[in-house]
């Protein structure tokens, strides 16, 4: 009898018999899985690469049950195909590959039945395992007609053979780095398991994945012509130039972690770039082509999606030409179906589900431009989609933009993982990057393995004096003004940039100033290709010397290459200010400095929980601070050093994530490392190449990976509450009978993006 992975289907999505010999038999998918688990796994070593062959070998143990052959030829059955793999990884020692197996459709389970997450009513792991291990074995589970070793003899009849027992003590004190190599082993089975899946459903789908393999040194040269071609002249393109070298000769220093601390304005994103390139060069110099020891790709993770369009941008206008559309990978929205809490268990089989899991980003390009919150929540995450990546991440140079923004209170579980990949056997090194750097050498005794980066600029604090732009004025506290006289205090200058806090603040603010087509407004309430196309209007404006009047939220603050002579900011937190404050006189083309307003608005609204706390601390220490450097990089480390004093966590186990990492508490863990409390989904917009995007999924049944990385520039965001409530009221409607990506019904405007008066506040 024939045991099959897969069924088939035809062009049109259509079941196709057993007998159409379009099948996948279960041993070439698991022999498939098996290969590509330990391919994934060579970077971290021999055990490992056991550990995940012996994953990918077990992970359909429970598709050998002629049950699951019925489930095939459609009978409406649920089933467990994996607990018995899993029990079988657990009976020969392997706890992290029967963990991985168990987790692969349902994500890794605690390891203990005592967890607190939102999953907690899943069976608790171990006591699934007790019922396996019954005389009757399989059956206890899933009521299967055949015990595991009557499947384990099914396997045997294929060709594969289990490894002897082994029993792997992970050492006192190591319980963090072991919770972090289990979600390693994960990544790099579910990725292998996905893209088998994959090739045998859609093959043409899979072979658009290959992506180039990055050539660090003809890249390099790329990026140093388009760096030569960029101005020289003046004082601040010499220091662009001093950063630049300085980023070259740091770079053959040995991997592991590094602090870049430069202004606004310096140039560091492009030379941190050169940075990681040469690098990567110089530490592969010496290594085969097949080592598994080579640097592989660049990983950007950046706080804002309106700082990674425009970096993606430029990455791209540097590399595409040469290597293709595919070097370059932007990852941030959300737009595809997530899995949902009725998926978790579900296999392949079920279209939508399927499409959704395929859809997932696996990072396997030479350049990833991500956020923030996708990387650290895909770092600590239990579930597939999200972990597939994982594994990618090992062997990298991440260079890591405006890490001020990392929450406090997750300092201790988020450096101690960043900490884990820059030391073996992950072998990756890290940059963290930014003007106002953060104290985190106050924080050292909380991370697992320390904290000692070397810092990559020769002079950080002569670079700041030197870069010194703008003169910086606090309006008295108890000066509070409505958004029409903050319009009136601005009416006689011709350029200026006002940031505010919230969205609902810059449109209060945008409808006080004159509508006579040089006032604009941004915000996430646009999606980002037309933030791009604003951006690039009021940088023509202001190159011209044309009337320009900009309001925008803090996502402008930071990597958004705008020049303002005047510049206003409602008072935030202290690095906040300062960022903003890098929008004024950016250039240095004024012949005094740049005038920067910080001010305490009447309506102004605050972001709550951390941003507002640290809002709160800003004040107190300027009131303190009358006279403050605002420019030098000891202000901000004295005010960090305040923030987390009041705000950070005093011992490691009050970071709730490294807690429950410490506890094998998988669930528990992902859900408190979400950096953004409330998921988002994206929605596509009528606006620019969405209108066309829109028509053409409307045609399909589904979308493929390629055209929602399409889509992504053409969404906004909603919190899943919002979302449903747009579903609700119309805002929103479903382009594929799948309901795998939905588009915006109601108004989008020019100016203000995508708005309703029944659902204002539905845009993140």
């Amino acid at each position: 009898m024939n045991f099959y992975a897969h069924s088939a289907e035809d062009e049109n999505g259509e079941s196709l018999p057993e007998n159409s010999g379009k099948w996948q038999l279960l041993s070439v998918h698991l022999h498939n899985t098996k290969i590509l688990a330990k391919k994934f796994s060579s970077v971290l070593g021999t055990d490992f690469q056991s550990e995940a062959e012996l994953a990918g070998m077990l992970h359909d143990l429970g598709k050998y049950s002629t049950l699951f052959k019925k489930r095939l030829n459609g009978a409406a059955i649920s089933i467990n195909h994996w607990s018995a793999g899993a029990m079988t990884a657990w009976k020969l020692g392997r706890v992290a590959a029967a963990l991985s197996i168990e987790g692969h459709h349902s994500g890794i389970p605690a390891l203990h039945g005592n967890s607190t997450s939102r999953e907690s009513g899943m069976e608790c792991w171990k006591q699934r395992l007790i019922k396996l291990s019954s005389p009757t074995s399989a059956s206890a589970v899933n009521h299967f007609p055949e015990t595991i070793e009557e499947l384990l003899n099914r396997f045997s009849a294929d060709h594969f053979t289990l490894p002897k027992s082994i029993l792997l003590e992970n050492p006192a004190g190591r319980e963090f780095i072991a919770a972090m190599r289990v979600r390693f082993l994960f990544s790099c089975l579910v990725d292998a398991d996905f893209l088998d899946t994959e090739q045998h459903f859609n093959s043409t789908q899979a072979a658009l994945r290959d992506a180039p393999v990055l050539d660090a040194k003809k890249s390099l040269s790329y990026l140093r012509t388009f760096l030569n071609a960029k101005p020289s002249n003046g004082d601040v393109n010499q220091l662009r130039r001093r950063l630049l070298n300085d980023c070259l000769h740091a770079a053959e220093r040995s991997p592991g972690l590094f602090t870049l601390t430069a202004p606004t304005g310096s140039g560091k994103t492009l030379a941190s770039l050169a940075f990681a390139l040469r690098h990567i060069e110089h530490h592969n110099a010496n290594l085969s082509e097949d080592s598994p020891q080579r640097l592989r790709r660049i990983i950007v993770v950046i706080p804002y999606t309106s700082i990674i369009e425009q970096t993606a941008a430029v990455y791209r206008s540097v590399f595409e030409s040469a290597f293709g559309e595919n070097f370059v990978l932007e990852h941030h929205s959300a737009v595809a179906q997530p899995e949902l809490q009725g998926d978790y268990g579900k296999d392949a089989e079920s279209l939508r589900l399927r499409h959704a899991r395929l859809a997932s980003e696996n990072w396997d390009a030479p350049l990833v431009v991500t956020t923030t919150v996708q990387f650290f929540e895909s770092l600590f995450s239990n579930r597939p989609s999200k972990c597939r990546k994982l594994h990618n991440i090992t062997r990298s140079v991440i260079l890591f933009d405006e890490v001020q923004t990392l929450p406090r209170d997750k300092v201790p579980s988020l450096l101690s993982g960043v900490r884990w990949l820059t030391q073996e056997p992950c072998g990756s090194t890290a940059v963290f990057m930014t003007a106002t750097q953060p104290a985190f050498d106050v924080a050292a005794h909380l991370i697992d393995g320390g904290w000692n980066p070397v810092e990559i600029s020769s002079a950080p604090k002569a670079m700041a004096e030197a870069f010194k732009r703008v003169q910086i004025t606090r309006k008295p506290n108890d000066w509070r003004p409505t958004w029409g006289e903050v319009a009136d205090c601005l009416r006689d200058e011709s350029q200026f940039l006002v940031v505010v806090n919230t969205k609902a603040s810059a449109r209060a603010l945008f409808e006080a100033l004159p509508h006579d087509g040089n006032t604009f407004h941004l915000s996430t309430s646009l999606c980002a290709a037309h933030r791009q196309e604003i951006l690039k209007k009021i940088k023509t404006r202001l190159n011209n010397r044309q009337p320009c009047r900009l309001v925008s939220t803090q996502l402008i603050e930071a990597g958004v290459d705008v020049d303002f002579p005047v510049v206003w900011r409602a008072q935030g937190p202290l690095d906040s200010i300062i960022q903003t404050a890098g929008r004024c006189n950016r250039e240095g083309r004024l012949p005094q400095p740049g005038k920067v307003t910080v001010f305490r608005p009447a309506e102004d609204g605050m972001p709550p929980g951390a941003y507002a706390q640290a809002a709160a601390v800003t004040n107190v220490f300027l009131d303190e601070h009358s006279n403050v450097a605002w420019h030098q990089p000891e202000t901000y480390s004295e005010y960090f050093r305040q923030l987390y004093g009041i705000s950070g966590p005093q011992k490691p186990e009050a970071d709730e994530v490294y807690e429950a990492c410490k506890k094998f508490d998988f669930p528990l863990a992902a859900e408190k490392a979400r950096l953004i409390v409330d998921d988002t989904r994206g929605v596509l917009v009528p606006w620019g190449e969405g209108i066309q995007l829109i028509k053409e999924i409307k045609a399909q049944y589904h979308c493929e990976a390629s055209l929602f990385r399409r889509c992504q520039r053409f969404t906004i965001n909603l919190y899943v509450g919002q979302f449903e409530k747009a579903k609700r009221t119309g805002v929103i409607t479903s382009l594929t009978p799948d309901e795998t990506i939905y588009y915006w019904t109601s108004k989008y405007d020019e100016n203000l993006g995508a708005t309703h008066h029944e659902a204002e506040d539905l845009v993140v």
